[in-house]
């Protein structure tokens, strides 16, 4: 018998994430992503984490199938309230700020793979406006779904980053300049020499000063080389500036870095949500 469930990871670098599993979802994936994806290590290869992400899926593709976006919205709400900080309750009576904030990267494996998906995700994320949400897509290249993500984008409590790479960077920044007020970029950097000669002359034509960040292909504490160019910010979780912490209890790497969240990430006092 097939077992239903939607479950979150609690990822040491990002904090509490969703995954789904990356052959049916990452629609856009390039040569280079599917290479150097997280979902190859040995972490993520595990029986029980691979079985998770199906489970997700299988769970998503229900709840959609019999109630729509709404219904599954339903079931990610209680999803979203599982990664409430500990101290969320006492923070709501004292007004004083929660020791991690209340976050959850969407797809630390796998990506928005239909728009019904996409606005399951818009109706949690209004309704839970206090939780920020951030993802890293490639589904960008069908308008219908690059709309429907844009909307979620949009949202003051998520931010969304068109991750491009050698492959797929002129259309990623075609994507980009429809809505250069909603998206960020982020570039998974190959060495250098392996870069296209054009993706960086192309970045200047489209952003500023550190507008983009930048994931040099790494595996472990080793990774290639980083580009030093003014448009680009460096992950600095990449580059050894912030370890992994296993403890949910204190901030993870991308929470304490924090430049991949949205705003909303810093808030400053909590109230109780039903």
């Amino acid at each position: 018998m097939e077992e239903y469930g939607l479950e979150l990871t609690n990822n040491s670098k990002a904090s509490w994430a969703f995954s789904l599993p990356r052959s049916a979802t990452c629609v856009g994936a390039t040569e280079l992503c599917r290479s150097v994806c997280y979902g190859n290590g040995v972490r993520y290869q595990t029986a029980g984490q691979k079985a998770k992400r199906q489970r997700n899926l299988r769970t998503v593709e229900l709840l959609l199938s019999r109630g729509g976006p709404e219904l599954l919205a339903q079931n990610l709400l209680s999803l979203i309230d599982q990664a409430r900080p500990a101290d969320w309750l006492a923070a709501s009576v004292t007004g004083k700020p929660t020791l991690t904030p209340w976050s959850i990267r969407l797809h630390d494996v796998g990506d928005f793979h239909k728009i019904s998906y996409v606005n399951a995700w818009w109706i949690a994320a209004q309704q839970r406006s206090q939780c920020s949400f951030w993802f890293y897509t490639r589904s960008f290249a069908n308008n219908d779904l690059f709309d429907a993500m844009t909307e979620l984008a949009s949202l003051a409590n998520c931010r969304g980053w068109l991750s491009i790479d050698s492959d797929n960077f002129e259309s990623g920044l075609l994507a980009y300049a429809r809505r250069p007020d909603v998206w960020k970029l982020a570039l998974l950097q190959e060495a250098e020499e392996t870069l296209s000669e054009d993706l960086l002359p192309a970045l200047d034509k489209y952003t500023s000063a550190k507008q983009v960040v930048s994931f040099p292909v790494h595996r472990g504490r080793y990774h290639a080389p980083p580009i030093k160019h003014r448009n680009l910010f460096t992950c600095p979780a990449v580059l050894g500036a912030y370890k992994l912490e296993p403890d949910a209890r204190k901030r993870r790497p991308c929470q304490a870095c924090a430049f991949c969240l949205p705003a909303a990430s810093t808030t400053t006092s909590v109230e109780v949500q039903s």
